[in-house]
């Protein structure tokens, strides 16, 4: 269980964002889970797999990609990607200690899951933030790593005009 608890205005949001992100990218499902692999949340379709186990997997992958990111001289990894033939996963790290796993299948892209996540989890980042603030764990920010800032803005902003955001 993570060491912190959700307050109900709080849960009311997040609840609101993963339907909200359910809908707009025909995803399964949506989970946040810890750094510690515990269940937060979850919404969608979440009864054909074990989402206990599914989410101390996703916390693992999502750790073992970091240490992959450090090996290749990253110092981070913003998101995992899961290919799978019928079903994939798609994650990514908010307020650096949460992850979104959206779970999807042939319905929907890749590229639609990953450019209408950004949106729900730029609100949920904040969520997550504040909510370490207030209950007294929040950590200080650590500056990602990008190359080629101005590179990575123009290429999101032309990705969300392809997709109608």
């Amino acid at each position: 269980m993570p060491q912190w608890t959700l307050f109900e205005n709080d849960f009311k949001l997040i609840d609101h964002v993963l339907d909200e992100l359910l809908q707009r990218t025909n995803a399964l499902s949506a989970h946040l889970i810890d750094r510690s692999g515990q269940v937060i949340t979850s919404s969608g379709r979440v009864d054909d797999f074990d989402v206990t186990s599914f989410a101390s997997l996703a916390a693992a992958d999502f750790t073992a990609n970091a240490e992959l990111a450090q090996l290749l001289g990253e110092s981070s990894v913003d998101a995992v990607v899961n290919e799978g033939r019928s079903r994939s996963v798609y994650s990514r790290l908010l307020a650096d200690r949460v992850i979104l796993s959206v779970v999807f299948d042939k319905r929907s892209t890749l590229g639609l899951v990953r450019i209408r996540s950004r949106r729900g989890a730029e609100t949920l980042d904040e969520v997550f933030r504040a909510l370490f603030e207030k209950v007294g764990i929040a950590e200080t920010p650590q500056d990602s790593f990008e190359a080629a800032p101005e590179f990575a803005a123009a290429a999101a902003n032309e990705v969300d005009a392809l997709f109608g955001e």
